[in-house]
């Protein structure tokens, strides 16, 4: 298989899009379930517990497939993740009406099996689309796979809120099996093997790169910002009416508006710098957690929406700043740099959840909201400091 080439531009496109459609079409499938899982009864600290043992597993796993792919390419890896998709999807389909303790931990191992299959289709897969692309391109290319992202996370709640409603929390997942196949055929068919191993390079040595720093701290940021508002609010939504389908599409809807402004971000990201589409990204979040935990439906909705587009401006720029980082080391470390990515955006997805849950428990939801929007805000103000906006100088190392 080796003498047919590498693997084609194009094709890496389309089989790391698809993959991560289907990673984030599960992961948003369960946002509407929450008010109905007899696993989580209505919870906040339950339905953050689900979420974070998602980014938990992402985050441990990570650091193994980065290494993996600079030894052997992105091809193995974006396979071995489909059996990890093929077990979270199983699980959750056999266990999703299952109540009490024995319910919510099948449910959390499904979330964690589902967490090392998004390790390999991320880490992998925006690994081969930075070595298949010239650094002119990569932004734009980048922009456009956030987009898939936004496409699975916009399908997911949506899709999964009308089947539930129309044929049992089941139904769902059925979906699921379905286009995980396609993937299946999809990575096996277009990703070529490495014909050759790169040398494998330490995260640390990674780390030390050019504005490392900003892009892990903005990669967090911008996952925490998701994942703030997704143990919490569909409980909200569902105490001021809100059905499954209702909720889903909703959250569908934020994933859609975040979905159109990530390419955008990426351009102006090219003229303004990272730091200031960022601070622009998260007081554009602050005015959404403000609106979010109020006690009307309308502005609720209003508030998840406007959080959509904020955290995708966060995130879009840390894509471009990527390429830069793997590209100060010769031969360039894309498998690592992406780790490094996965590990900053699996620590925000890991912590927000438990912190969301946990402060809605105690403190209640609007108090909650503030909070989060009050940090946000700061951080926006910080990022807009003229010692963040300037760009550093580069140097080449050898890996």
């Amino acid at each position: 298989m080796t003498s047919r080439g590498p693997t084609h531009p194009r094709a890496a496109v389309g089989v790391v899009t698809l993959a991560l459609v289907v990673d984030m079409f599960l992961y948003g499938s369960l946002v509407p379930l929450l008010p109905v899982l007899p696993a989580v009864a209505g919870s906040s600290g339950a339905a953050g517990l689900l979420f974070a043992a998602y980014a938990v597993a992402m985050l441990v796993a990570t650091p193994v497939v980065g290494r993996w792919v600079d030894r052997s390419g992105p091809r193995a890896p974006l396979l071995a993740g489909l059996v990890a998709l093929a077990a979270a999807t199983a699980l959750f389909a056999a266990v999703v009406d299952v109540p009490g303790a024995a319910g919510l931990t099948v449910l959390s191992l499904a979330r964690a099996a589902q967490g090392v299959a998004a390790a390999a289709s991320w880490s992998a897969g925006l690994a081969l689309i930075a070595s298949t692309h010239p650094p002119e391109r990569r932004g734009t290319v980048m922009g456009l796979a956030l987009s898939a992202i936004g496409v699975g996370v916009l399908l997911g709640p949506a899709v999964s809120g009308f089947l539930a409603d129309a044929f049992g929390p089941r139904a769902p997942f059925v979906l699921v099996a379905v286009l995980a196949a396609a993937d299946a055929v999809a990575r096996m068919i277009w990703i070529r093997p490495t014909a050759a191993a790169p040398a494998s390079v330490p995260l640390r040595v990674v780390a030390r790169g050019p504005r490392a720093g900003l892009l892990i701290g903005l990669t967090a940021l911008g996952a925490a910002a998701i994942a703030f508002a997704e143990p919490v609010l569909p409980l909200h939504l569902s105490a001021l009416g809100l059905g499954s389908t209702g909720i889903g599409l909703v959250f569908g809807a934020a994933a859609l508006l975040g979905g159109l402004a990530a390419p955008l971000a990426g351009i102006v990201t090219d003229r303004l710098g990272a730091p200031r589409v960022a601070a622009l990204g998260t007081l554009v979040a602050a005015a959404g957690f403000v609106l979010c935990g109020m006690p009307a439906a309308a502005a609720s909705i209003a508030g998840v929406l406007v959080v959509g587009i904020g955290a995708q401006l966060v995130l879009a720029p840390t894509l471009v700043l990527i390429g830069a980082l793997a590209e100060h080391i010769q031969p360039p470390a894309y498998g690592a740099a992406y780790a490094l990515y996965n590990l900053a955006y699996t620590a925000g997805l890991a912590v927000a959840p438990l912190a969301a849950g946990t402060a809605a428990a105690l403190a209640g939801v609007a108090a909650t909201t503030i909070a989060a929007a009050a940090v946000a805000a700061l951080t926006g103000l910080w990022l807009l400091l003229p010692s963040r906006t300037s760009a550093p100088p580069t140097h080449p190392v050898n890996g």
